[in-house]
């Protein structure tokens, strides 16, 4: 039977009322065990055995879960957020939280010849047979990782695909999901807002209560509307002027984004059995920033700033590396220099570790609140890396962007780094931004051939750098959202760079593609008649889209995907870095909302975005 017919032939099996889901014995778990054979490689990703998984009997719990950061295990089973939620699931009463994660191309392959369903990894049920599949959105091209899983799993791509059927309720949430749902709102039953540890077990008890009551799915779906933080987009219509507007009297106007405090304890997690991509004990100590830099999404969206009581702190990381054997850890913010309490508490492990051979890493932070204190409690017995991100190679641009950093306080913070013993430092720029002269583009490079020369010791070494540039792209809800740069431009600003930094030794420096640079402005602030966009480049081979291996092949599919929704106008004004994409509209460009994909494109007046979803900042 082909891929096509298997799944035709799941449709029409599972067109069945939600009422009637079945549970217990009359669920058949997929053989793993056949499918993990010598030629898959890594095989632990898929086993579901690591230490600290949970296992729940089947039949023990009302509600079932399966959460997933749609990436290759390596990526998703060190991401925090979707360790926390995990745990935090699984500490719910009569819920059941399992893990999926998207498959290397191997397995992939083997499931479809084999017409095998995905599964999740400790239950190895078939995901199609649980209540509710999340997936994590934070990447504005990550949505065709999602369609592939799907796909994979036997689910229908869109909610009103999967109206008729018993499917789990489809949910994304996640950075990009809660700052501009609307490009990816066909695709999910309900999108998560904000922060989840509260949010999605109130979810999970409206769920349980749903099923009890044998509530159709559009029933359960209205109920989970009113929970503060649930947007369901089928009970929302969007209008050419940007709105959003409710379709249905019984849910609220406006939707806000949920806040919660972190929560160390439940950030002692699995421990893979492969190398990830953060091989260490991660606790969050602070959550928001205050900071208020005009580029910076996360620093929006993740307001009010909260910091989490030292103490437990403390107790987490302790109880972490004792339970999990790891001899690494890291402290996780937007800004961990701006913890207050971060010296103290890095001394304060040290002290209770010391005989255990454990060190600590930072990721990037403040270099103006970078000094000795700091600097004593990063490493240990083996040095770690040391990241700042000045951004603006001048002051003057660091002013515009309200970065808050001046050229005294970047020196001294790089020569304590240099002073207390690193070798290489990494540091992180971007060009394209708002205010931008060819000055501030050089200037990264005299910015650094200043520092190199600042930080020399006579006789004994030398500070080396890793740089890496990156393409402004503006991003909802942030003061710079409506500006853009053209991919010629960032071209000749990279050449530019190129040539500065030919001579200068012990440099070395990475530069981020133009091309997908654009893709994500196109998409981030698109509307809903970008889902077919969407789907259309998942067909024609989009994935992975953030790895370079797989670069050539995604801007193709999505240039292509573009091109054939009749909508390469609009990117090529974006790719154009033109400001306001709406005058001059092309002859004949119909505006008109559709029955099934909400407004065009070109009824966004400006791109405008959903106030509906901000929660004032």
């Amino acid at each position: 039977m082909s891929l096509a017919c298997w799944l035709d032939a799941i449709i029409e099996i599972r067109n069945v009322p939600i009422r009637s889901h079945s549970i217990g014995a009359n669920i058949v778990a997929v053989a793993v065990d056949s499918l993990i054979t010598p030629e898959i490689l890594k095989p632990a990703r898929y086993l579901g055995n690591e230490l600290g998984a949970v296992h729940k009997p089947w039949e023990s719990a009302t509600v079932r879960w399966a959460l997933t950061y749609p990436e290759i295990y390596e990526v998703g089973a060190s991401n925090l957020g979707h360790i926390i939620l995990y745990s935090i699931i699984n500490a719910q009463p009569r819920q059941l939280c399992d893990r999926a994660y998207l498959p290397a191309a191997d397995l992939a392959q083997k499931l479809r010849d084999t017409q095998t369903p995905l599964f999740g990894v400790e239950s190895q049920k078939s995901l199609a047979e649980f209540d509710i599949l999340g997936f994590s959105l934070s990447y504005e091209l990550g949505a065709t990782n999602i369609l592939e899983m799907l796909t994979l799993a036997g689910i229908p791509l869109t909610w009103r695909e999967r109206e008729a059927g018993n499917y789990p309720l489809i949910f994304a949430g996640g950075q990009t999901a809660t700052s501009n749902p609307e490009p990816y709102a066909d695709f999910f039953d309900f999108i998560a807002l904000g922060d989840g540890e509260e949010l999605l077990p109130e979810i999970g008890l409206v769920v349980e209560d749903g099923k009890n009551a044998g509530l159709s799915r559009r029933d359960l779906l209205l109920d989970l509307a009113q929970v503060p933080g649930v947007y369901v987009p089928q009970f929302y219509d969007s209008y050419p002027d940007g709105s959003v507007k409710p379709n249905h009297p019984d849910v609220p106007e406006r939707i806000l984004r949920r806040v919660a405090t972190p929560i160390p304890a439940y950030s002692i997690g699995l421990v893979p059995y492969v190398e990830t991509v953060h091989d260490r004990l991660t606790i969050e100590i602070r959550r928001g920033c205050t900071r208020g830099c005009r580029f910076c999404q996360p620093g929006m969206l993740t307001r009010p700033a909260r910091d989490v009581e030292p103490e437990a702190v403390i107790n987490a990381i302790e109880s972490g590396m004792r339970s999990t054997g790891y001899d690494e850890f890291s402290l996780l913010s937007l800004s961990c220099s701006d913890y207050l309490a971060l010296p103290a508490v890095g001394l304060e492990i040290k002290n209770r570790l010391k005989d255990e051979n454990i060190s600590l890493t930072l990721p990037s932070q403040r270099v103006d609140r970078f000094d000795e204190n700091i600097a004593n409690i990063i490493g240990g017995t083996r040095q770690g890396g040391l990241t700042f991100a000045p951004e603006a190679g001048t002051q003057r641009l660091r002013d515009i962007i309200n970065k808050g950093l001046t050229n005294e306080e970047l020196l001294r913070g790089v020569k304590t780094g240099f002073e207390q013993g690193w070798d290489k430092i990494k540091l992180y720029f971007m060009i394209g931004l708002p205010g931008e002269t060819d000055v501030d583009v050089v200037g990264i490079a005299e910015t650094v051939r200043w520092l190199k020369r600042e930080c020399w010791a006579k006789g004994k070494r030398f500070l080396n750098f890793n740089i890496t540039i990156s393409n402004f792209t503006p991003k909802p809800h942030t003061p710079f959202q409506w500006h853009s740069v053209s991919t010629t431009e960032f071209a000749r600003k990279q050449r530019l760079l190129k040539e500065e930094f030919r001579d200068l030794r012990g440099v070395k420096v990475n530069y981020t593609d133009m091309r997908i640079s654009a893709m994500e402005d196109f998409v981030g602030r698109g509307d809903r008649s970008l889902a077919p966009v969407i789907r259309r480049a998942w067909e024609l081979g989009a994935g992975m889209d953030a790895w370079w291996e797989s670069l050539e092949k995604a801007y193709g599919a999505w240039a292509q995907a573009i091109d054939e929704a009749g909508l390469d106008w609009k990117y090529r004004r974006v790719e154009n870095g033109e400001w306001n994409v709406f005058e001059d509209l092309p002859p004949g460009l119909d505006l008109t909302p559709s029955p099934l994909q909400g407004e065009g494109w070109g009824g966004v007046k400006g791109l405008r975005q959903v106030s509906s979803f901000r929660e004032d900042l």
